[in-house]
C-alpha cells in the first residue's frame, strides 16, 4: 500500500479525538507529525485512508488503543538530565530514607521504562540491601505497548548504551544470549507498572513522597496541564516533591506547589495545608 497523505478534515477529527482521549494538543504545524505516527496504522489494519482509521477508532477499541499508543510514546533514555538522578533524586532518597526508611515513589508517563529503571539503580548504588527498607516506584503510561516493553525490562545495546556506563551495565543488567540486556530481578522488583491517563483521577495503592512527571506537560494545553497537576496533588502527601523537566514550571497551574532549590536544581514541594 502507498504512503496516504492526510487530509485537512481528516487530521482535525483524528486530533479532536487525541486531545480528548489523552489531552496531547496537537496544532497545524504538527500535521507531518501526526501522518508518520499514524501511518502505520493504515498498513497494519488495510485502510484505505484517515478517515477510515478516525471511523474505525470510534467502534474498534484495540484500533483505539493502538492509535493512543503511537501519538503518546515519547522517546526516552536512561539518566535522562543526568545532573538530577546523580544530585537531587539522591539528595532526596537518602533525606526521606533516613527520616522515615519508606519511600513511594511515582514515575508518571515511564514510556518504556528507564526513567523507573534509573530510579532503581540510584537506590540499589544507595543502599546495600535494600529488604531493610519499604520502597516501591510505581511507574504509569497511557500506552499499553510501552507498559509491556517496560515490564519486561530488557533493552538492546543501544538502548543501554545510551545514559549508562558500562561499569553501571555490568552491575545491574544480564546479557541475553540474544545480545539484549535484561535488568536484574532485584531491581525489577522494585517496579509497579500500571497502566493509567493522566487526565483521570489515579486509583493507586500509596500517596507519593517523590513524584517524576517530566518532560510531559509541554505536550498539553494550560487547562489539561492544571488538570493532570491537581490529579497528581491530590495523591501527594504533604511536604511530598514533585519532579517536572527542566524547561516546565506550573506557575499559573497549580498553587499548591511551591517551587524550591537544591544545588542549582529546581523542584517543587507540595505545601502542608
Amino acid at each position: 500500500m502507498a504512503n496516504v497523505a492526510i487530509q485537512k478534515k481528516e487530521f482535525d477529527l483524528l486530533v479532536s479525538y487525541i486531545y480528548d482521549s489523552c489531552g496531547i494538543h496537537l496544532d497545524d504545524t504538527k500535521v507531518q507529525l501526526v501522518e508518520s505516527r499514524l501511518s502505520d496504522l493504515l498498513h497494519k489494519y488495510e485502510l484505505v485512508n484517515y478517515m477510515e482509521l478516525y471511523e474505525q477508532i470510534k467502534v474498534n477499541d484495540q484500533i483505539a488503543t493502538d492509535l493512543v499508543d503511537e501519538i503518546s510514546t515519547n522517546e526516552t533514555s536512561f539518566f535522562r538530565d543526568s545532573k538530577i538522578f546523580e544530585s537531587l533524586i539522591k539528595h532526596l532518597f537518602e533525606t526521606q530514607l533516613d527520616r522515615t526508611g519508606e519511600l513511594q515513589i511515582w514515575s508518571a508517563a515511564c514510556s518504556f521504562g528507564q526513567e523507573p529503571y534509573t530510579l532503581a539503580m540510584i537506590l540499589k548504588e544507595l543502599i546495600f540491601d535494600l529488604s531493610k527498607y519499604k520502597i516501591q516506584i510505581t511507574a504509569t503510561d497511557i500506552s499499553t505497548q510501552a507498559l509491556h516493553y517496560a515490564s519486561l525490562g530488557i533493552y538492546s545495546t543501544f538502548e543501554v548504551n545510551r545514559g549508562l556506563t558500562e561499569r553501571r551495565i555490568l552491575r545491574h543488567f544480564e546479557k541475553e544470549p540474544s545480545g539484549q540486556y535484561k535488568i536484574k530481578d532485584e531491581l525489577r522488583s522494585l517496579v509497579y507498572f500500571k497502566n493509567h491517563n493522566l487526565l483521570k483521577p489515579a486509583i493507586l495503592a500509596h500517596r507519593f513522597e517523590i513524584v517524576l512527571c517530566r518532560n510531559v506537560a509541554i505536550y498539553f494545553d494550560k487547562k489539561t496541564k492544571q488538570q493532570i497537576f491537581k490529579h497528581i496533588a491530590d495523591l501527594m502527601v504533604p511536604g511530598g516533591v514533585l519532579i517536572v523537566g527542566s524547561s516546565e514550571i506550573l506557575i499559573g497551574i497549580n498553587d499548591r506547589f511551591e517551587r524550591k532549590e537544591w544545588n542549582d536544581l529546581n523542584y517543587y514541594q507540595l505545601k502542608d495545608y
